[in-house]
């Protein structure tokens, strides 16, 4: 009886293994409804999303995959209507990133984390 009680035991302390994770955080210039993803013209983005939960509806304002855009191409005219969060996910220089963030009324843009320490 112990030995079968091992078994679950030994997958819980291994954990998921290499598998998906969560994307780290990393942030991007917001002005005037244009989401850079990244103004490096060596960067090349390849995937993005952009979502928000906006009253009872979920909004995809966003989303494009097996693309291959550098700066200026990487920056995309979205509208952002303020009160709301907004979630992006992208894939840049082949790396998966994530970045939520809120517009208050006043039009002030607002992270909703400072990232992992």
């Amino acid at each position: 009886m112990k030995r079968l009680l091992l078994i679950p035991v030994l997958f819980t302390l291994a954990g998921c293994g290499t598998g998906d994770r969560v994307p780290p955080w990393r942030s991007f210039p917001i002005m005037n409804n244009l989401l850079c993803f990244s103004v490096n013209k060596s960067d090349v983005l390849s995937r993005y999303g952009v979502y928000s939960e906006q009253g009872s509806d979920y909004k995809i304002l966003a989303e494009r995959s097996r693309v291959t855009f550098s700066y200026p191409e990487s920056c995309l005219k979205v509208p952002l209507t303020p009160g709301y969060i907004y979630a992006t996910s992208y894939t840049l220089n082949g790396e998966n990133y994530r970045y939520n963030f809120f517009i208050d009324k006043n039009g002030k843009i607002l992270s909703t984390t400072t990232g992992d320490r």
